[in-house]
């Protein structure tokens, strides 16, 4: 884990969860961490707990299936992932999930890249923007709190060679936190605001569901 991930995560306690009751929280891909989440948010009086596919230092719950949490509903106080997303083959079937634990009205925060060099473990599918972190509030029923993308400073030097688009970049930089990493970090804060049953994603999984009865892949039998 990068140090601005690092600094991301503890900025993102500070203003969002400092003034909470310390509860539960639960880390999605704990595994491979050096323990720093677990040592933010235990050090504040929290209760953590890591999740990951595979026993690692920081974890407490080993997934059987990738995107199904023994879990039940309204567990967490709050959920945290630092660089996990863009590794998730099917992050939307997890952030379901991850919504699905979450008590109403807790907190979610996530931490992935917007950019940078292929780093596989195992697979690296995908890169975030500020939009994909409201796109996932939409799609598990959170409300998108703040959102924040780290863009690259050669995407404004390619900007400003269009004079009609000047403004665009200083509103980007107004969006940013840190004009020079390497990975471009973007970062999502959230709250649930309503049931994950009644979530649009859930609306559309059902939905697909009803116009293929009777009909499972054979990887889930």
């Amino acid at each position: 884990m990068h140090e601005e991930s690092k600094q991301y995560m503890d900025d993102a306690f500070r203003t969002h969860a400092g003034d909470r009751t310390p509860g539960r929280v639960l880390d999605v891909g704990a595994g491979a961490k050096p323990g720093f989440h677990r040592r933010l948010w235990q050090g504040r009086g929290w209760t953590y707990h890591g999740l990951d596919l595979a026993q690692g230092p920081n974890v407490d719950v080993q997934l059987d299936d990738p995107w199904i949490f023994p879990i039940e509903d309204a567990s967490y106080d709050a959920v945290i992932s630092g660089q996990m997303l863009e590794h998730n083959e099917f992050f939307w079937l997890t952030f379901l999930e991850m919504a699905r634990v979450l008590k109403m009205g807790g907190l979610m925060i996530h931490i992935a890249p917007s950019r940078g060099l292929e780093h596989r473990d195992p697979q690296d599918c995908w890169r975030f923007y500020r939009d994909g972190m409201t796109a996932l509030a939409k799609w598990a029923g959170l409300d998108c709190v703040e959102a924040t993308t780290d863009w690259a400073p050669e995407h404004f030097a390619f900007i400003e060679k269009y004079r009609r688009y000047a403004r665009r970049t200083r509103f980007l930089e107004q969006t940013m936190r840190n004009p020079d990493t390497i990975w471009g970090d973007t970062v999502g804060v959230f709250v649930k605001t309503s049931e994950t049953g009644a979530s649009q994603g859930m609306d559309y999984i059902r939905r697909f569901a009803a116009l293929h009865p009777g009909q499972t892949h054979p990887a889930t039998r």
